[in-house]
């Protein structure tokens, strides 16, 4: 039975009852009045029949166990985490804490590239080539190549384009295009991605397709913008890749480049490249090379970089002019 009492009283026998260092670290919570109270009642407390403690520990025992209403959401957690860590640190703490969302079209990655090129060539390029920005660059070179050539270059070009989606435009094509393709299909787990094109991804994904579909596709981009298709070019091979070349074909490019451009060029390269170039010079050549490249000083990183972009732009030379070959298709190595 609750005792009748004020509550001030009660508390002033609670904690005049256990440890001073408890009733300290529990009374510091309290507002500043609350204390004022509890201390009132403290002085003018007298002895305290046992009785009367008890029953004061036995009604804040059923307190303590009947709690509160248990009440969460974003406010609640926002405070108890304040009065832990403070405000910036629970902030960060909630930011973190947030669920992620799924990658959109994730659940379709899986979906053969011929079914899903069926459906959307009955969408817009631009709603397809934003569809599309989410799959591997390999998943969209597999969906252009079952697609008419007027469609699938209209693609490519705003493939090529760095855009910014809108996340409730990207929501709702997902909404009605996951729909459409779920209705009839029943997707498999795949690699996932999530941006929406640009020079990169379309370098990439013209790694995926064979020589005449990446010439076809790659007139369309020049056609539309000489630039974006520079742009591509000079992604799709690297100084770097230089050791993808035979043997014979990296003969071919030693002879276009001076060996003073070539030391330049080799200076901080790797041991792959430079084994590449070297293992295909002359004993005499290589010890001229070497001893050139230690006598060189210190050198800018653009002139270095300057170069490297004009062998690589020897290579493309070449290969326009069917000297080398440095491109491939299907499953084999493919480096432009």
């Amino acid at each position: 039975m609750a005792l009748k009492m004020r509550t001030a009283k009660k508390l002033a026998i609670f904690f005049t009852s256990i440890p001073r260092e408890k009733a300290v670290s529990i009374m510091k919570h309290f507002s500043m009045q609350t204390m004022e109270l509890i201390a009132s009642e403290i002085r003018s407390l007298g002895t305290v029949p046992s009785e009367v403690q008890g029953t004061v520990f036995q009604e804040i025992s059923e307190k303590l166990v009947e709690g509160v209403g248990p009440v969460g959401g974003e406010e609640v957690a926002r405070n108890l985490l304040m009065g832990v860590v403070g405000e910036e640190e629970a902030r960060r703490l909630l930011e973190r804490a947030k669920p992620k969302k799924p990658k959109p079209f994730s659940t379709i990655t899986g979906v053969s590239g011929q079914d899903l090129a069926t459906i959307l060539s009955n969408e817009q390029a631009s709603t397809a080539a934003i569809i599309l920005g989410f799959f591997p660059p390999k998943k969209v070179a597999e969906v252009l190549s079952f697609l008419d050539d007027e469609v699938r270059s209209d693609i490519i070009v705003r493939l090529a384009q760095n855009r910014e989606a809108d996340n409730e435009i990207i929501e709702r094509i997902e909404e009605i295009f996951v729909q459409k393709v779920t209705s009839s299909i029943s997707p498999a787990d795949e690699e996932e991605r999530n941006n929406l094109g640009g020079p990169e991804y379309v370098a990439e994904l013209f790694q995926n397709v064979d020589k005449q579909l990446e010439e076809e596709l790659m007139g369309a981009v020049q056609e539309e913008s000489p630039e974006l298709a520079d742009k591509i070019r000079e992604l799709m091979f690297k100084f770097e890749d230089i050791v993808k070349l035979s043997d014979v074909d990296v003969q071919k490019v030693l002879r276009e480049v001076p060996t003073d451009k070539l030391v330049i060029a080799l200076r901080g390269a790797t041991p792959e490249v430079y084994n590449k170039f070297t293992g295909n010079l002359s004993k005499r050549a290589k010890e001229n090379l070497q001893e050139e490249l230690n006598l060189l000083g210190k050198l800018k990183k653009s002139q270095i970089e300057n170069e490297r972009k004009a062998i690589v732009a020897v290579v493309r030379a070449l290969e326009a002019a069917g000297e080398i070959q440095i491109s491939g298709g299907g499953d084999e190595d493919v480096y432009v």
